[in-house]
């Protein structure tokens, strides 16, 4: 039974994505209160902490630590905690940073696979392996793209072994 983890080169890139996403928002919040500030000058000039002023920095505040927490806490434990193990006669998938959870489907019960790479994928390793079975669908997520075409493939044989449905 062979073991295929989920590849770190994707994580890096979504840590960058979404570090520009929060970027962009936080810029997005300083012209709000920018814009009220002009708008409601009278407002502004009279008082030292505004509610609006708070209620902005308390969210950026709030993006801030939970880019953190879910960034470069939380995102790599999954990494580390997700596994996909391709035997003979079944798929096992393993993941779950508080609750473990693993899934495992015969692969009898297979109908159909489908890739999904996206462009560049051989660099960024968002490939995803959607495997339509009986009474449901599973998702690998975030595989190299070796790593896609060799369960791929392995699936792919038994089916053609099975001879269909």
């Amino acid at each position: 039974m062979k073991k295929y983890y989920a590849d770190k080169t994707s994580l890096k890139l979504l840590q960058v994505i979404i570090m520009l996403m929060i970027i962009c928002i936080i810029i997005g919040l300083k012209y709000l209160l920018y814009y009220f500030e002009r708008r409601y000058s009278d407002y502004y000039l009279s008082t030292r902490f505004t509610v609006s002023e708070v209620i902005i920095w308390i969210l950026i505040a709030a993006l801030i630590t939970g880019y953190v927490v879910f960034l470069f806490i939380i995102l790599p434990m999954w990494y580390r905690s997700v596994s996909y193990a391709i035997g003979p006669d079944e798929i096992i998938i393993s993941s779950g940073v508080i609750f473990r959870n693993t899934t495992y489907v015969k692969i009898a019960s297979v109908q159909y696979t489908a890739t999904v790479k996206c462009p560049l994928s051989a660099y960024t390793s968002f490939n995803f392996l959607l495997i339509n079975a009986y009474g449901g669908r599973l998702a690998l997520m975030f595989l190299s793209l070796s790593s896609l075409e060799e369960i791929d493939k392995k699936i792919q044989s038994y089916l053609r072994d099975r001879g269909g449905l």
